[in-house]
């Protein structure tokens, strides 16, 4: 055999191996979860054990199977935590929304493919080169109606005035990453772009549509009737509550924002509620049909083929038959992050809530669908790196001895 062919058939084998690398890590066989144990403690003592390696101020975790919780973990540096404490959830608050919007379908007052301009008299969306008239309550509630707001809202502090809902759509004051106005910058309906501002215009129309405040809504037509008696977009009645301490990353006790976006980031709750909440969306239930139900987990956003978000909720993973993981995350100031995960066939759920830490909550939830799937995305991926390079190396390694080897064989 010559030094040329030698060659070709290590690059090829290396080439080989890569490829098979590839496709154990696209499959996800190859990858090393958080834990190879198969109950709900296990999975929530791995959990634990990632957050003794970093700081939380607080944390609240629940696992659910048939819709019924059947684990939880909770952590706190100073006041104890329960299932019954209060955190601010940020934008987790758009898929309780989205019910909202659903209710007043199903109360005969609001369609969802007739232009949201026609419903409103405070204001309006302001004129660009594309056609207001083609802004619906379907798109805005998939991100997919064209604003371009990007948002994102940061709240206001204890010593801040808080913007009308009006003035906020025009200009919100608490957008430093963007420029956060509601306006049509791309053709509705044309791709996915997520919206802060599209909930606050959901917020208005619910308000237009009801008659009613926003919370006074929610709480009438949603929270209450689910049995969510410990949730509210009411910052005022969260006090006389147990509320989670609201703590920045370096430690600091700091406080909750206020927000004039109450639809799109403002719901305070607890992990029983929103398991409550999970199992409603999984059937039977006092405030929306099923027909409901199975029109909000349709995908409506899709990045090439692939549904990314349906009307509320986000589409977190695939099964090649069907969507079956939805939710929402959440990420806001001080140190906000919170997951919500639901598998609609299966009935098994995670909800995580810390404060102090701008993404384990959304972490350990992607661990989980990875555990419970076996699909990887890219936080597990990332967390398998060093597994990976150096199963590349070592396969590399031996490929290369291997066709030295029989180089000299041949030659002998």
């Amino acid at each position: 055999m010559t030094t040329f062919k030698t060659v070709l058939l290590i690059l090829a084998a290396m080439l080989a191996w890569t490829a098979f690398l590839f496709y154990g890590t696209d499959s996800g066989f190859l990858l090393r979860g958080i834990t190879s144990g198969d109950t709900a403690d296990d999975f929530i003592a791995a959990a634990e054990e990632k957050l003794q390696q970093e700081f939380a101020g607080n944390m609240a975790m629940a696992l659910l199977e048939d819709g019924e919780v059947v684990g939880a973990s909770f952590h706190s540096e100073h006041q104890p935590v329960t299932d019954s404490t209060s955190f601010l959830v940020a934008s987790l608050s758009k898929w309780v929304t989205a019910w909202g919007v659903f209710k007043l379908v199903e109360n005969g007052k609001l369609d969802l493919d007739k232009p949201v301009d026609s419903y409103l008299t405070r204001w309006h969306l302001p004129e660009s080169k594309f056609d207001n008239e083609e802004v619906t309550a379907r798109r805005l509630l998939s991100h997919t109606a064209g604003l371009v707001d990007s948002l994102g809202y940061a709240g206001f502090k204890p010593d801040e005035k808080v913007q009308t809902l009006e003035a906020s759509l025009t200009q919100p004051a608490d957008a430093p990453w963007s420029n956060g106005a509601a306006r049509v910058g791309v053709q509705p309906g044309e791709r996915f772009i997520y919206s802060g501002a599209s909930y606050t215009l959901l917020q208005l129309l619910i308000e237009e549509v009801s008659g009613q405040s926003f919370q006074e809504f929610m709480a009438t037509e949603v929270l209450n009737p689910l049995g969510m008696n410990h949730s509210t977009f009411d910052r005022s009645e969260v006090q006389g509550r147990s509320l989670a301490e609201a703590y920045d990353t370096d430690g600091s006790i700091s406080t909750f924002d206020t927000f004039t976006a109450l639809a799109a980031a403002s719901l305070y709750t607890t992990t029983a509620d929103i398991a409550r909440f999970m199992k409603a969306n999984l059937g039977p239930n006092p405030v929306l049909s099923q027909e409901s139900l199975d029109a909000m987990y349709t995908p409506h956003a899709f990045l090439g083929k692939t549904g990314i978000h349906a009307l509320g909720p986000k589409i977190f993973a695939r099964d090649g038959k069907g969507v079956f993981i939805h939710g929402h995350d959440g990420s806001g100031g001080p140190a906000i992050n919170t997951a919500a995960r639901i598998n609609l066939q299966t009935g098994e759920g995670i909800i995580v809530f810390v404060t102090g830490n701008y993404n384990y909550a959304s972490r350990m939830a992607d661990y989980w669908i990875f555990w419970t799937t076996g699909i990887a995305d890219f936080v597990v991926i990332q967390a398998n790196k060093n597994w990976l390079l150096t199963l590349l190396l070592l396969g590399y390694t031996m490929i290369i001895a291997g066709g030295i080897m029989i180089r000299r064989r041949w030659r002998r």
